[in-house]
């Protein structure tokens, strides 16, 4: 028996919606690309004689990885339920983290390769997560909201101890300015917040 979504209730439909959302989920990529990356490399080093050749692998000789990014089933379904579906999955919030880098001279990959470019600039809420102060990573995202955005708040979450942080300040201090100047001149909010390293649980 086939059931009709559509049959229900607009507002019970709205209500669905987000349960179908997880705009996060390309970040599971990032391990993926890790893993990738390392088994290319292995294998590489296996057809090498010695310990000198297995150091000298050229990053060209590997192969290049791509991801292919999908759609969420629901957009998929008619022109009404994407309609209906779109505002609800720019409403909620995503969370952007540094890409992994690669062999290829140890670039990082572009964000663009795991996320379109048309949804970064339709989210309204962001979580921009970092462990390092990569501004080259800040500012290829912020050279995409520049050319459109719909963001109402923004916020930059950090490690409480971030490392090398005495040696790192002054980029720590350029990714904040940047952020906060591009906020200010855009209209939206923008916080930073630090995230609290996990604490195990123990049992008695």
């Amino acid at each position: 028996m086939t059931f009709n979504f559509l049959a229900l209730p607009p507002e019970i439909r709205l209500h669905v919606y987000p349960h179908l959302f997880n705009p996060s989920k390309y970040r599971s990529s990032y391990r993926r690309i890790t893993r990738l990356t390392e088994e290319a490399e292995e294998e590489a080093k296996s057809h090498c004689s010695d310990d000198a050749q297995r150091r000298t692998i050229p990053d060209v000789s590997l192969p290049r990885i791509y991801l292919d990014r999908s759609t969420p089933p629901i957009l998929l379904v008619n022109r009404q339920i994407t309609s209906e579906a779109l505002p609800v999955l720019y409403g909620t919030t995503l969370t952007v983290s540094s890409t992994p880098t690669t062999y290829l001279a140890m670039w990082q990959m572009d964000l663009a390769e795991f996320i379109c470019e048309t949804l970064l600039q339709r989210m309204q809420f962001v979580v921009l997560k970092l462990t390092f102060p990569e501004k080259y990573f800040v500012f290829e995202l912020l050279e995409i909201w520049g050319v459109r955005n719909e963001l109402r708040r923004l916020v930059l979450l950090v490690p409480v101890e971030r490392p090398y942080y005495d040696t790192m300040k002054a980029q720590w201090d350029l990714v904040e300015r940047r952020l906060r100047t591009f906020a200010d001149n855009q209209g939206f909010a923008f916080e930073m917040q630090f995230e609290r390293p996990k604490t195990g649980c123990t049992q008695d």
